[in-house]
């Protein structure tokens, strides 16, 4: 067998007739954190482990997270009843932690009188995996020296105050630094690349997988052609399989719009997370699961369609986000991923999404506060400073008035009608904003916002920074100045990345819809339908369940191989 000269996604042949040019144990395709961890898991088990990366360096999407300078979530390692737990006095008990994954992971079926707490059984499956493996990997990674994990004390899951959560501080875990800093994204993937070489991994870059060899008699996954060019390919052979890392498809427009729930516009995912695993997967056969699903944040309109970071937390008090109409439609305060889902909104009598885009009002002491805390403080509840991330030259906008800021408002809309087609303020924005604005100064004053309950949990609290001199008697709310000036940012919908994919088991294993695993091929992270559902259980949840499902397809990759080695 030869290389194809045109790119084909899947060919069929006999594994004892292709030329193969190199053979491991097991192939992983892509380098983040779930890719890192299935590499290294097959290594400690024994397996001749070999990465390939479709992009000039290791880390995906991983490697752009920021950790304490921009706060994305995904620096951080959310784990259930992870070992350093005990170190805080926190316990996690598998029924209650499995209530509060199910809960937000299937809000629409979730029943806890009922077996499986009412979701499907193979859905349900895969969270106890979760559960039940998440402690293991990150010892095994910590014991490898792959990340020098410690706990975040204070942090609250983004459901802190849901009854089903009875452990809501802790499950958070950061990479520990030598100079006392919490890790970033980059300093992950330099930490898991760096134990990986020692163990031996072969890693290539501008390695994209172009093939995958299907073996023709048994119809299980053998190897895959990888290689930049059709001139520079090589033939792997993969003994126990090939895992998949490879992330979503936030930089695939079309699948973004033909599969996701509204308009979203884009996002911050690796430049390489065009989706390919869709196409292959589907082409053997797999399910595809939670493809209308996405890991979601807003986005500066300016920086759309591919900024380098979101609107992870809207900062001050004197605050508020309105739509084209001038209402407030979301809780200013909620976590990012929930705040996304008010641009969705469908307004069937005028037949348009009038939440696109939403504007973040504020006002001169927002900026003047905000502007005094250091862009580079320490990721607490409440610390670091986004406003710098959110505004910035050119997408700041600012004016002496109301009707000013709804003109310059009105004019940034026109310059963007390219990603917002048509996107106007309403005839009547200026007297609804007026309303909007006493209604919201008169509930900052009594303490309770009777709209959306902003600052009503204590992840919301703890997250709302420190209080101003004159504070009232909610600490995220305040009242407006009387006089400008004032402050505006537009924000779209965009992603971390997309949750879709093919369907896995307990495993691992990619499936087909009879639940019969297509052998050899493995996948983890954001490239697979995500067993989190539509959940957004805590910041670090994406890499959480990334190294977790990525470290038991290593495992099990491995363990394949060990049986096919045998004499």
């Amino acid at each position: 067998m030869s290389a194809p000269s045109s790119i084909e996604r899947v060919v069929r042949a006999s594994a004892q007739d292709i030329p193969w040019d190199i053979t491991v144990d097991v192939l992983v395709v892509g380098s983040g954190g779930a890719g890192h961890a299935a590499a290294i898991a097959a290594r400690l088990a024994g397996a001749e482990t070999m990465i390939v990366e479709k992009e000039q360096s290791v880390g995906g999407t991983t490697a752009k997270a920021g950790g304490g300078t921009d706060e994305i979530a995904s620096t951080w390692l959310w784990i259930c009843n992870h070992p350093w737990l005990a170190d805080l006095g926190v316990d996690d008990p598998r029924d209650d932690a499995m209530r509060y994954l199910c809960r937000l992971a299937r809000p629409e079926l979730y029943s806890p009188s009922q077996p499986n707490n009412g979701i499907p059984h193979d859905e349900f499956a895969l969270l106890e995996a979760f559960y039940d493996n998440g402690r293991h990997a990150v010892t095994a990674l910590s014991a490898s020296g792959a990340l020098d994990l410690a706990p975040l004390r204070s942090t609250y899951d983004y459901y802190a105050d849901l009854p089903e959560n009875k452990a809501p501080q802790g499950r958070g875990l950061y990479l520990r630094m030598r100079d006392g800093r919490e890790g970033t994204g980059a300093d992950i993937i330099a930490s898991m690349s760096s134990t990986a070489a020692e163990l031996g991994i072969v890693t290539r870059t501008n390695a994209p997988l172009r093939t995958l060899i299907v073996d023709d008699e048994s119809g299980e996954v053998v190897g895959a052609i990888v290689g930049g060019s059709a001139s520079q390919v090589e033939m792997v052979r993969a003994r126990g399989g090939i895992v998949f890392a490879t992330g979503g498809y936030t930089r695939n427009p079309e699948l973004m719009r033909t599969t996701l729930r509204g308009p979203v516009l884009g996002g911050l995912a690796s430049d390489g997370n065009t989706g390919d695993l869709v196409e292959i997967a589907s082409s053997l056969g797999a399910e595809l699961r939670t493809m209308n699903e996405a890991w979601y944040v807003p986005m500066v309109l300016d920086l759309a369609p591919y900024p380098l970071s979101g609107a992870f937390r809207l900062p001050g008090d004197s605050m508020i986000m309105v739509n084209r109409r001038g209402h407030r439609v979301v809780d200013e305060k909620t976590t990012y991923n929930e705040m996304t889902r008010a641009f969705f909104q469908w307004d069937a009598a005028h037949a348009e999404y009038p939440n696109l885009p939403l504007v973040m009002i504020y006002d001169s002491s927002v900026s003047a506060r905000c502007r005094a805390m250091p862009e580079d403080a320490p990721v607490t509840e409440g610390g670091g400073n986004p406003l710098p991330r959110i505004a910035g030259e050119g997408h700041e906008l600012v004016a002496d008035t109301w009707a000013e800021l709804a003109e310059h408002i009105d004019a940034k809309l026109m310059q963007f009608d390219h990603l917002v087609p048509g996107a106007r303020l309403a005839s009547d924005f200026l007297p609804s904003l007026a309303s909007t604005i006493s209604r919201w100064n008169a509930m900052a004053a009594e303490g309770v916002d009777h709209d959306f309950a902003r600052g009503g949990t204590r992840t919301e609290r703890a997250r709302s920074g420190a209080a101003r001199p004159n504070p009232q008697p909610n600490p995220t709310m305040h009242a407006f100045s009387n006089d400008g000036p004032y402050y505006a940012v537009v924000l779209v919908p965009g992603t971390l990345d997309t949750k879709g994919g093919p369907r896995i088991d307990p495993h691992a294993r990619m499936v087909r819809h009879d639940s019969s695993p297509i052998e050899g091929l493995f996948g983890a992270g954001n490239c697979v339908g995500s067993p989190a559902g539509q959940a957004y259980w805590a910041g670090g949840t994406t890499l959480g369940l990334g190294m977790t499902f990525g470290f038991i397809a290593g495992q099990h990759a491995a363990q394949r191989a060990a049986e096919r080695n045998a004499p």
